[in-house]
């Protein structure tokens, strides 16, 4: 209230208490905080910054109660505060149903200690729908990148479905040959090749009244495919080397990395188990693409790791979080839990730096050189001279001649666009970089290997950022 009565920026001070709760790991002070920030954004009408944090600061009630047991957890929600809550959601918004505020969401924790992190809206999209997919029966299909957490969503979907009680039993297709892998997933009668000297039951039997989660589906051989279509169509299959049809009450997810409409264009997949399988598709979004979840997501690793080694848990200092949010991410959270792990091993201090990620791992050093080198270019002597009083003749290209003039005054008028608002520096720092990229493809006439030397990053690298931006180019040298 003293805040609010007083002139200073009330927004600005309640995302200070946000960002002061978030650095104190305190998530009951995170409630309060982002209560706060939704009344400073509401007394300013900003009603969807308001409605945000107010959703935040439910997310983080819903976290607080699934990390506990179940009567803890009716104890928490019944505390005066978070009830309280609840009605404040209401009463900011009184279009809001009373009914939707009070219930908690459905735990997102998973077998492990694993649960699907942050408040990005895809994951909170993907949390959705998981929730309504779980409820039937239907064969579901997830797509995204390796590393994302496609059997997250595969175990929360089972889970959260009636067979939740039953088994769920996992396959990872890309890393068995075509018979091994029917055998695994179908068994085998004794004698059916070398080596059956008795009879064994298949992933399929094992799931029995549960869910088998088929990991890399789109690396199956032709002969699996057709197994896989015939247990989906008619519920029945039979093991290896038998001739007994077996009832399957089993209920099938399936995942991929792999575009599986264009294998079945290129011929490479059956079009009629891709559409078996598709009757219902999730999209797991890439780490890069919701790095505003990154805080979160490397404080739960961070927390996993510190459980398992048996110590306590190491923070990351904002210098390092600020590395990590530069970097691509191709492997995608497997990566950055790879990176935490390397770095909270070695980090001697309670929390983790900046120079402990750069020490430690390879892509974070490099990135930490190329800012480096860069940095050094744009501070050399000759290149300290004012926007405003360098000739355009000052700047040239590499043939010698003049830039043009605006060219020449480019960093004056991209400031005065930031500082208007017109556009934000990290869209303008995206825009410069994809025409860096084109232009240098443009010059090597789309030999990715010598635009990246041109560019002085590697050629996986800039593989990665011209995919990124729908840029095409060839790798190969010509």
């Amino acid at each position: 209230r003293v805040l609010f009565r007083s002139g200073l920026d009330a927004r600005a001070r309640a995302l200070e208490a946000v960002a002061s709760a978030t650095e104190a790991r305190s998530r009951h002070f995170a409630i309060e905080a982002h209560v706060l920030a939704a009344r400073a954004h509401l007394a300013a009408e900003d009603l969807d910054a308001a409605n945000e944090h107010m959703d935040r600061a439910r997310a983080v009630c819903d976290q607080v109660a699934a990390s506990l047991p179940e009567d803890l957890k009716r104890t928490f929600l019944a505390r005066s505060h978070v009830a309280a809550l609840c009605r404040e959601h209401v009463g900011l918004f009184p279009g809001t149903v009373a009914a939707e505020v009070v219930a908690p969401a459905p735990a997102t924790v998973t077998p492990g200690g694993r649960r699907i992190v942050g408040q990005d809206p895809q994951v909170r999209t993907l949390l959705n729908a998981i929730r309504k997919v779980a409820r039937s029966n239907s064969t579901v299909l997830v797509r995204g990148e390796s590393g994302t957490g496609k059997e997250l969503v595969a175990e929360e979907i089972h889970r959260q479905s009636p067979r939740g009680s039953g088994p769920l039993v996992s396959v990872n297709c890309a890393a068995l040959v075509e018979t091994l892998l029917l055998s695994e997933l179908f068994g085998h009668e004794r004698g059916a090749f070398t080596g059956a000297s008795a009879r064994r039951r298949g992933r399929f039997e094992m799931a029995e009244g549960g869910t088998l989660f088929l990991d890399e589906i789109g690396d199956v051989s032709p002969k699996t495919q057709v197994a896989l279509l015939r247990v989906l169509q008619e519920r029945t299959f039979e093991r290896v080397g038998g001739t007994s049809s077996i009832r399957a009450d089993v209920r099938v997810v399936c995942a991929t990395h792999r575009d599986l409409r264009k294998m079945v264009d290129r011929g490479e997949f059956r079009e009629d188990l891709y559409y078996r399988l598709a009757e219902i598709t999730l999209d797991v979004p890439a780490l890069r693409s919701r790095l505003g979840d990154l805080p979160e997501i490397a404080e739960h690793l961070l927390e996993r790791i510190a459980l398992e080694r048996g110590e306590p848990r190491k923070a990351i200092g904002h210098a390092a979080l600020a590395l990590m949010a530069r970097h691509g991410w191709p492997g995608n959270v497997r990566e950055l839990e790879n990176v935490l792990r390397a770095a909270s091993l070695f980090a001697e201090g309670e929390a983790i730096a900046e120079a402990d990620l750069v020490e430690n791992v390879e892509d974070l050093r490099l990135l930490a050189a190329a800012e480096a080198r860069r940095s050094r270019d744009t501070l050399r002597p000759p290149e300290l001279v004012s926007v405003e009083s360098a000739p355009s003749s000052a700047a040239n290209d590499d043939d010698g001649g003049a830039l043009p003039e605006g060219e020449a005054t480019a960093t004056a008028v991209a400031y005065a666009q930031v500082r208007r608002g017109s556009i934000g520096l990290s869209d303008l720092k995206r825009q410069i970089e994809r025409d860096c990229i084109v232009r240098a493809l443009g010059e090597t006439r789309g030999n990715i290997t010598k635009a990246a030397a041109l560019l002085g990053m590697k050629r996986p690298r800039l593989s990665q950022l011209a995919k990124a931006y729908g840029i095409t180019g060839s790798s190969e040298a010509s």
